[in-house]
């Protein structure tokens, strides 16, 4: 193995030393080597500034805060519209909020996402109120309302008068469902009539209303001047108004109880009263929600 002696290198500057070694020709090759290494890294020091310079930013993005204002004004369009409201002001108002959220204007955006629901928060209360008026008036057709259902009335009329739409609707909807549905039973005894059944205190109060029991039981009474004891007979607690009026009205212009003798004028009051019913419910029918 031969083993280099840098001093016998170092002796000669230039041209060959005593060992044979070009020192010229070394010294030249390793500057060669180190400008190229020099050069190469500036090059690519260069490509990388160069490409960090043409880098664009990320744009900026809305706050967090906008978001969820935008997401809040996009759920209180959804619950308009799936009550039939009109939404096209408040569209408007959502696509102005976000193209300010895309610049961003965090501010201008939350304002014009505050104003969505504000919109859609006032086109839904108008909407449960114009409801609640409908089922004011129908309450009101309802007749023999007890002290609860009189009280329930007026705090659904006052909760009209006070703007608050969606808990008018709720008030008078209960009270008109249950005014709907409120009947009680009465068991037939013997010596009883549909006259002194409907004239007790405890059903009508007024005997001429009785053909309201004979229209409500036109199942299990065949001949209003016949009926049994132990018959379960239901009765109404409140009907309608109209009902009252055309019962009372025939009760008092049908004739004689007995022999059958007006049997033809009460079935025939009971179908008109019946097909009355039925296009009243099929004309109410497609107006609900």
């Amino acid at each position: 193995m031969t083993v280099l002696n840098f001093d016998a290198i170092l002796i000669a500057e230039d041209g060959v030393n005593a060992m044979g070694f070009n020192v010229s020709k070394w010294r030249s090759e390793a500057m060669n080597k180190t400008t190229v290494l020099k050069v190469g890294g500036a090059l690519v020091l260069a490509g990388v500034l160069a490409g960090c310079a043409h880098k664009k930013p990320p744009p900026p993005k809305p706050s967090a805060a906008t978001e969820q204002a935008l997401a809040n004004a996009e759920q209180c369009i959804s619950q308009a519209q799936q009550l039939g409201v009109s939404v096209d002001q408040a569209q408007q108002l959502l696509d102005q909020a976000k193209q300010a959220a895309q610049v961003p204007n965090d501010q201008k955006a939350q304002d014009l996402a505050n104003q969505v629901c504000q919109q859609t928060d006032a086109a839904t209360n108008a909407y449960y109120l114009d409801k609640a008026r409908t089922l004011d008036a129908q309450a009101r057709q309802y007749t023999n309302l007890n002290s609860s259902e009189q009280s329930q009335l007026q705090q659904g009329e006052t909760e009209i008068a006070n703007n608050q739409g969606k808990d008018a609707y709720d008030t008078l909807s209960a009270l008109v469902s249950q005014l709907q549905s409120a009947q009680s039973t009465y068991t037939v005894v013997r010596g009883d009539t549909l006259w002194g059944i409907s004239g007790k205190s405890s059903i009508y109060g007024n005997p001429y209303e009785w053909p309201l029991i004979y229209m409500n039981n036109a199942d299990k009474i065949k001949d209003p001047d016949l009926i049994y004891p132990q018959q379960q007979l239901n009765v109404r607690t409140n009907p309608m108004k109209d009902e009252v009026d055309s019962a009372t009205n025939y009760a008092k212009t049908r004739g004689p109880w007995k022999n059958g003798q007006a049997l033809s004028k009460d079935h025939a009051w009971l179908n008109a009263q019946q097909s009355k019913m039925s296009n009243s419910m099929s004309s109410g029918s497609g107006g609900k929600h």
